[in-house]
């Protein structure tokens, strides 16, 4: 049972962490950004002060060989006039300039490469962090597209019941123009009718046309008629 609770904590745990990191990646991102942004300046700083130094050593070598030369034509010239004592105290001079020289030279050969190692690096450090500076950039314009995308779905999910709605009130609204446009025609009808039964009725009251409605008169005009024998015809 302990086992078990310890797996399910672990689990709960890491899930945890991963929606701690998917919901901060992008923030996480860009702090590591700066991070290697200033490790790579503070390396750049660094490089800077081995090429000072390189160039440094390269001058004390050349000022040694001046040296040298110097002290060689001395030495020759002190030979030429037979001071062969100043020519052998020269010479142990110049031997132990000539062997600073090699040190210093040797040392400036590994020196070089260092710096050409940390050039090569610097390089590199600098290209991959154009790379993930672009990646960053992308990273948050998918992002924005993502809850653009987002908040545009919600929005037409909670406003599709509105449409809906609205659909309905339209229908209902024309209708109810419908409705009315019948009404009007019927309304209009009606009256021409009875303008034309006004008309009808004004022509029969005067004698044109043919009556539209019995009188007693006529009634009892009819009756006497069918009254009469058959011999008063």
């Amino acid at each position: 049972m302990l086992k078990t609770l310890s797996t399910l904590l672990r689990g709960a745990v890491a899930e945890a962490e991963d929606a701690v990191f998917d919901a901060n990646a992008i923030r996480m991102l860009e702090q590591q950004l700066r991070d290697a942004a200033a490790a790579l300046e503070l390396s750049r700083r660094e490089l800077a002060c081995a090429i000072a130094h390189q160039s440094s050593e390269e001058r004390a070598i050349a000022a040694l060989s001046a040296r040298i030369g110097e002290l060689e034509g001395g030495a020759r010239d002190a030979l030429a006039s037979g001071r062969d004592d100043l020519a052998e105290e020269t010479s142990v001079v110049i031997a132990a300039t000539e062997d600073e020289r090699s040190e210093r030279r040797l040392a400036l050969e590994v020196f070089s490469k260092d710096v050409r190692r940390l050039k090569q690096l610097a390089q590199d450090g600098q290209a991959r962090l154009g790379d993930l500076r672009r990646g960053l950039e992308i990273a948050r314009a998918q992002e924005s597209l993502r809850r653009a995308g987002a908040n545009g779905r919600r929005a037409l999910a909670s406003g599709s019941g509105a449409l809906r709605d609205a659909e309905a009130t339209l229908v209902r609204i024309r209708e109810n123009n419908r409705r009315d446009d019948d009404v009007a025609t019927a309304l209009d009808e009606l009256e021409k009718q009875q303008s034309a039964q006004s008309i009808s009725e004004k022509l029969a009251a005067a004698g044109f046309g043919r009556k539209l409605k019995s009188s007693p008169a006529d009634v009892m005009a009819r009756l006497r008629r069918s009254a009469k024998p058959e011999g008063d015809k």
